[in-house]
């Protein structure tokens, strides 16, 4: 299967990171969250976290470090930030790297719980927002018997709308919003992990990330209709974007030409703010 090669490659490279900046505490409780607010639970696709945050959070004296969030996460709040400013409305990040729905890391589930402890999910709360799937896919990939997609499928489909469940259970009088990912591969299906010169992003031709990326679209946005959640297509917005883009979004393993970004196979600080600001509509 050639997704399972980019995945391999990929992981080497990026999961190392994305795993360190994941923790595992669970934050203080703390006031109660202003009335009205968006909670947001997310991957590290939303937190964003930065290497300098990661080390403030471990006690180091960093300058320009973020403090972690409510989850006791690390993240650059800039697309809790950017999504607040265009909705208006207080936000509560408790976005964690290295989070999953189903799988690995810090679930949804137990993000969700960290918010309603710390007050942050309320009869008040006006909305819960969550983005994951993507690290319940590549893990099942990687596996030495890889799980056929349908079934990775199938059971993200499961997992997310158990999550949009407690989400609502957590926050009774809240809309609850499951934000798809944006685009990463480009109309044949290919990706570019390889970006060093200027204007011409290196497609990979032996990797195909068509189908995976497909199904965890169908996966979150069919959960979505399931409970009666709202889904925000990040797809429409983000096309000419991907990864094998001269303007991507989504930065590759090693990018030297992508716009700032904090992380690789993330996305870039101008795709991170332009994608919350759709999914602040």
């Amino acid at each position: 299967m050639r997704v399972r090669s980019f995945l391999k490659s990929a992981a080497v490279s990026a999961t190392a990171v994305v795993a360190a900046t994941a923790v595992s505490a669970v934050a203080a409780p703390s006031a109660s969250a202003a009335p009205n607010n968006t909670a947001i639970i997310g991957d590290s696709l939303v937190a964003n976290p930065a290497v300098q945050d990661y080390l403030s959070q471990k006690g180091l004296a960093v300058p320009g470090a973020t403090q972690p969030n409510g989850a006791g996460c690390a993240t650059d709040y800039r697309f809790s930030r950017t999504y607040g400013d265009a909705a208006k409305r207080p936000v509560d990040d408790f976005t964690c790297a290295g989070a999953s729905v189903r799988t690995g890391g810090v679930h949804l589930n137990e993000l969700t719980d960290r918010a309603r402890n710390a007050g942050a999910l309320t009869n008040a709360t006006r909305e819960v927002v969550l983005l994951g799937g993507a690290n319940d896919t590549y893990p099942y990939v990687l596996n030495q018997a890889p799980m056929p997609v349908p079934e990775i499928e199938a059971q993200l489909r499961s997992a997310m709308a158990d999550a949009i469940r407690h989400a609502r259970q957590a926050a009774p009088g809240a809309s609850i919003k499951v934000v798809g990912y944006p685009q990463i591969s480009n109309g044949a299906g290919n990706v570019c992990l390889l970006n060093v010169i200027p204007g011409q992003p290196t497609q990979d031709l032996t990797v195909h990330m068509g189908e995976i990326e497909a199904a965890l679209q169908r996966a979150v946005q069919n959960a979505a209709q399931d409970e009666r959640a709202t889904f925000v297509d990040l797809k429409p917005a983000s096309q000419g974007h991907e990864m094998c883009s001269n303007d991507r979004w989504m930065a590759g393993v090693i990018d030297t030409t992508a716009g700032p970004h904090n992380l690789p196979l993330h996305m870039t600080n101008a795709g991170l703010e332009a994608v919350a600001r759709v999914a602040a509509r």
